[in-house]
């Protein structure tokens, strides 16, 4: 915006013309290029002239044109912006320096967006602005796709924004929609004053991620793609961020992009993650997963000599359980053995219902005589637990259990699974509720 500078004041030459008296090659030039049209306005009276691309662009009839005033000027002005108008307008007579964006009613009964500035033209003897040159642009289409973008904004369901890190590595975040506060717990203008916002609302364990994607987009100039959770209104919750990166010439590199809420997508694949690993009914690891840590202990007791056990174990006469309770209460038991191998077994031991009612427990750093009261334990609990069939009786339920210990690096899985199932034969051959 031009100010009352003496650069911009014109030369006695040019005070002498008007608008209407017609401008230097140049200038016509240089308005052409723009599309802009001119003013004169004329302080002591408040006379407004303009050139004919003005007359043009505002399309109002010639009498009008001969009268035109400041005041009429301002009557056109839709009666929103007509307060801004008269606010600059009256600035002006002070400082000569004017400008503003408003809605005027043209003659062609169109509103048109225009962009209005200026400066002095002419002074009094005391320096006090006597006249004023100003140019008016038609921003009418920039206005309109402004609108349309800043609905847009508002209608995607995520932030669209433009990050720039600059070739000191500064960051900043000259634009970001509305949305922003729902995902940062910030509005736009304060995180275009300070982007730490955004990158402090990121949880830590995943900030560090989030830096070295960004840097290693800054460096390739491939897209950078993200998930991180992030935290607004006291809540954390899963956003994806996409972008496409481009290199200024001054070295800083700018993506623009948007980022989405995926709270729904990151708990269905938690659901979905779950049931590939855990059985339905007991929450217990299933036989895939069972196998695959088996594998583990195996391949770490190679490499370490670090010693486990399994347990596998069947309940006794389970059918029969079924057959006189019903497969609801049958469903009871299964959950109440899963309950009480939360309850008793450590965090790094592995429990899994590995078919029916067969389970097995994978216990690190468990030799044979440990795992061997750690199954004992478990049976004499569970003898003890009563289960209610819902026919006002209550019964209860014993468990056999074999045992077996990795004992050879060389011992492979089907070798220790073949180990503890005939373990868990001979319990059930000596007559059940017993461990082998």
């Amino acid at each position: 915006m031009m100010r009352d500078d003496p650069r911009f004041v014109a030369d006695e030459s040019v005070a002498d013309e008007s608008v209407a008296d017609g401008w230097t090659p140049l200038l016509e030039a240089m308005l052409s290029m723009i599309g802009a049209g001119m003013w004169e306005w004329r302080l002591s009276d408040g006379h407004i002239t303009g050139d004919d691309r003005l007359k043009a662009m505002l399309a109002l009839p010639d009498d009008e044109w001969e009268t035109l005033t400041i005041a009429s000027w301002a009557r056109r002005i839709h009666p929103e912006d007509r307060a801004l108008f008269e606010q600059e307008w009256q600035r002006a007579q002070h400082s000569g320096a004017f400008e503003a964006t408003y809605r005027m009613h043209c003659g062609d009964s169109q509103w048109r967006w225009l962009h209005d500035r200026s400066c002095t033209l002419d002074k009094d003897p005391d320096g006090t602005p006597s006249r004023l040159l100003g140019i008016v642009e038609d921003v009418t289409e920039r206005q309109e796709e402004q609108r349309r973008w800043r609905h847009l904004a508002k209608s995607v369901p995520g932030i669209i924004y433009t990050f720039v890190l600059d070739a000191e590595g500064r960051p900043s975040f000259p634009y970001t929609s509305s949305r922003v506060k729902e995902f940062y717990g910030a509005t736009p203008e304060q995180v275009r004053e300070d982007a730490d916002l955004v990158f402090n609302a990121i949880h830590p364990d995943d900030r560090l991620s989030v830096q070295e994607s960004i840097h290693r987009s800054a460096a390739t100039l491939e897209d950078w793609h993200c998930e991180y959770r992030a935290r607004a209104a006291g809540s954390w919750h899963w956003v994806e961020g996409r972008a496409t990166p481009e290199r200024e010439p001054d070295g800083s590199t700018v993506w623009h992009g948007l980022i989405y809420l995926i709270d729904e997508r990151k708990a269905m694949e938690e659901r979905l993650r779950r049931l590939s690993l855990t059985d339905e009914l007991t929450g217990l690891y299933n036989r895939r997963h069972l196998l695959a840590r088996m594998e583990e202990e195996i391949a770490r007791y190679a490499r370490h000599g670090t010693p486990f056990s399994v347990v596998m174990i069947d309940l006794d006469h389970f059918k029969l359980v079924n057959d006189s309770h019903g497969h609801a209460a049958g469903d009871a038991v299964l959950q109440g053995l899963a309950a009480l191998f939360k309850e008793r077994l450590r965090d790094s031991d592995v429990a899994g219902r590995s078919g029916g009612e067969e389970f097995l427990l994978l216990l690190p750093g468990t030799d044979e005589a440990g795992a061997r009261a750690i199954a004992e334990t478990l049976r004499k609990a569970f003898s003890q637990m009563r289960f209610d069939d819902g026919k006002a009786s209550t019964f209860t339920v014993t468990l056999s259990a074999g045992v077996a210990e990795m004992r050879h690096r060389k011992e492979r899985l089907q070798h220790l699974w073949a180990r503890a199932d005939g373990a868990l034969y001979l319990a059930k051959a000596q007559g059940r509720n017993q461990v082998c």
